[in-house]
């Protein structure tokens, strides 16, 4: 630009609304967003370059590919790049990536996201997964306080799937009227509203335990409904157990302990993943989970944090929030 251009542009600032403002504002910050995740992983893979094969951190430069360093490992002698064995690798259009995140703090489905970042329908399938993969396994370290534990159920779901399904296909609206295999997910949530939650392949306490085991402060007190599954896991785990025994009538105990808070999650969960996705296949079911415990474990969940998410995760430096 011209500095004549230049100081025109720097004029008519005086003369902008105050929405044109912001609207200027937001596409200078988008220029250095911090949600340039491919810029940020290449960058911390130079300062600190380690083998994914060997773990070997004696590498050297090894020519350019698509436009991006390539490395050789001098101990194994694989060639790497800065994605390899991430869930990133082999992506294509990282330009593209911010965008695609900001739709999916909104809850975008594939097809909207597809048309509004310019791909294929099977390109926004890919991306959403991989990214998903990536948070997949973002539990909150520790629940403390007063914690409700409580499970809910998914019907099984083979969406997507055409061949080799273990049932004959049914239509919907008929779950009444046909046998359906139901998933049950445990969900364990504080008052600091910090989320575990998993997939059961049964409700034993040792199931409940694999997920919950190091999760649970043990001064923590939880409440759930009264079953031998949960009594067996305080035990084991060693916090204090608060029994509610609803068929009883009895849902509050002392006036603050209860489920309300676990009960209005299950709720909001069900009601996004079949109200949004019109539901989801169960084994892509622990990709949903997380997505949600994103959407909810801050108030405002932005693509910046998204990203910072996605990087934690890959072990790369993470970035600064904003």
């Amino acid at each position: 630009m011209q500095s004549q251009q230049f100081q025109d542009l720097l004029n008519a600032i005086a003369l902008l609304t105050s929405q044109q403002r912001n609207t200027l504002i937001n596409a200078l910050s988008e220029q250095n967003s911090p949600s340039d995740i491919a810029k940020s992983i290449e960058d911390s893979f130079v300062r600190a370059p380690k083998c994914p094969h060997c773990g070997s951190e004696n590498i050297q430069r090894w020519g350019m590919r698509n436009q991006r360093q390539r490395f050789r490992c001098k101990s194994c002698r694989k060639t790497l790049n800065s994605f390899s064995k991430t869930p990133l690798a082999r992506l294509r259009h990282p330009e593209r990536w911010p965008q695609y995140l900001e739709g999916m703090t909104h809850s975008l489905t594939l097809r909207p996201a597809a048309r509004q970042c310019g791909v294929s329908l099977k390109t926004s399938f890919r991306w959403r997964h991989r990214f998903l993969q990536a948070i997949e396994h973002d539990q909150a370290p520790e629940l403390s306080g007063i914690t409700e534990l409580d499970e809910t159920f998914f019907r099984e779901s083979f969406k997507g799937q055409k061949k080799g399904l273990p049932r004959a296909a049914r239509k919907r609206g008929n779950e009444k009227k046909t046998e359906c295999r139901q998933i049950p997910v445990m969900v364990a949530r504080d008052r600091d509203n910090q989320t575990v939650d998993g997939i059961l392949e049964n409700q034993s306490a040792d199931e409940l335990c694999r997920h919950l085991n190091g999760r649970i402060n043990i001064e923590a007190v939880v409440c759930a409904d009264a079953s031998l599954a949960h009594e067996k896991l305080a035990r084991t785990l060693g916090f204090t157990f608060k029994e509610l025994v609803s068929s009883s009538g009895i849902r509050v105990i002392e006036g603050v302990f209860h489920l309300q808070h676990v009960n209005a999650y299950h709720s909001h969960l069900k009601k996004w993943i079949t109200g949004i996705f019109h539901g989801v296949a169960t084994k892509y079911l622990a990709h949903y989970l997380g997505w949600r415990r994103a959407l909810t474990s801050i108030n405002t969940l932005t693509a910046d944090r998204l990203a910072n998410k996605i990087l934690e995760f890959i072990h790369f430096q993470p970035l600064k929030a904003t």
